[in-house]
């Protein structure tokens, strides 16, 4: 029993000394992490900086978008008014055309239904000439 008293209390020996050790390390690595601390802290400032100046430039490019987007939006609005317009206008110029057409169409025809007048004319000086020479021929 006196043997696995002693083994007992060895293990737990080594163990305290396993525990003890570390510490020790870790307190002979503290002056050289120190250094590393800084450097890490100077990193994760610039880290943090570089991580502002991105925000920075996405929150700037994303106001830039929208405003370009309104821009362009405004434009095509510009643009279909502007199309639906002039679709009026030609409408209204077709419509005009083919009310002149049809005016022109109407005259036409009732001038096909009235004799010339210019036919007329010469009707009548024929008529008056051939007249004229049936009544010279009758006071011979």
């Amino acid at each position: 029993m006196t043997i696995a008293k002693l083994l007992s209390v060895s293990a737990l020996a080594l163990l305290l000394m396993g525990f003890h050790a570390v510490p020790l390390q870790a307190q002979n690595a503290m002056p050289s992490s120190g250094m590393d601390m800084k450097s890490m802290k100077s990193q994760m400032e610039q880290m943090r900086a570089q991580m502002e100046q991105m925000q920075a430039l996405m929150k700037d490019n994303m106001a830039k978008m929208a405003a370009a987007d309104a821009a362009m939006k405004s434009h095509m609005e510009t643009e279909q008014a502007s199309m639906k317009g002039q679709m009026e206008l030609q409408q209204a110029m077709l419509n005009q055309l083919q009310t002149l057409t049809d005016h022109m169409q109407t005259m036409t025809d009732c001038m096909a239904m009235k004799p010339n007048p210019m036919d007329m004319h010469k009707k009548t000086g024929a008529t008056k000439k051939k007249d004229k020479g049936m009544a010279d021929d009758q006071k011979k």
